[in-house]
């Protein structure tokens, strides 16, 4: 079982920054502090790093945890990138939010495929187990 309660821990700290941020966006006398945008980047990327790190040990029970948290998270994030492409003063974070967004949704459809529901399928397991059993170093390459 993987660390839950810190992923779980991290997806929330990102989830109330991000909507923090929409929510100030939002008003006309909102001014972006830089730090505070780079602050919430940061925090994305050791989200990243820590689902990464705990990919192997995350489990179907650990997914039905976070995994909604995790959606959320990301939606808000799409939303806080499409408010803030029109500043001009929060243009250089544009590209690094998109590829974390890109990055957030890559591990949340592997987790659920590959650590959800592969582990439910037979005829996949069977051809995994085929594979290990193959000897590599006999195969001509």
């Amino acid at each position: 079982m993987c660390q839950t309660a810190v992923i779980s821990h991290h997806i929330g700290r990102i989830g109330r920054r991000s909507f923090d941020r929409r929510m100030r966006m939002a008003s006309p006398l909102f001014t972006e502090k830089r730090g505070e945008m780079a602050r919430l980047l940061n925090d994305v990327d050791r989200l990243s790093n820590r689902l990464h790190d705990e990919f192997i040990s995350i489990t179907e029970e650990d997914y039905r945890m976070f995994g909604p948290e995790l959606k959320i998270v990301i939606s808000t994030l799409k939303a806080l990138r499409r408010e803030s492409q029109p500043r001009a003063d929060l243009k250089h974070y544009d590209e690094r939010m998109r590829q974390q967004i890109a990055d957030l949704e890559e591990l949340d459809h592997d987790i659920y495929v590959f650590r959800v529901k592969a582990p439910k399928n037979k005829e996949l397991q069977e051809a995994m187990s085929k594979i290990s059993k193959l000897d590599l170093a006999k195969l001509p390459f």
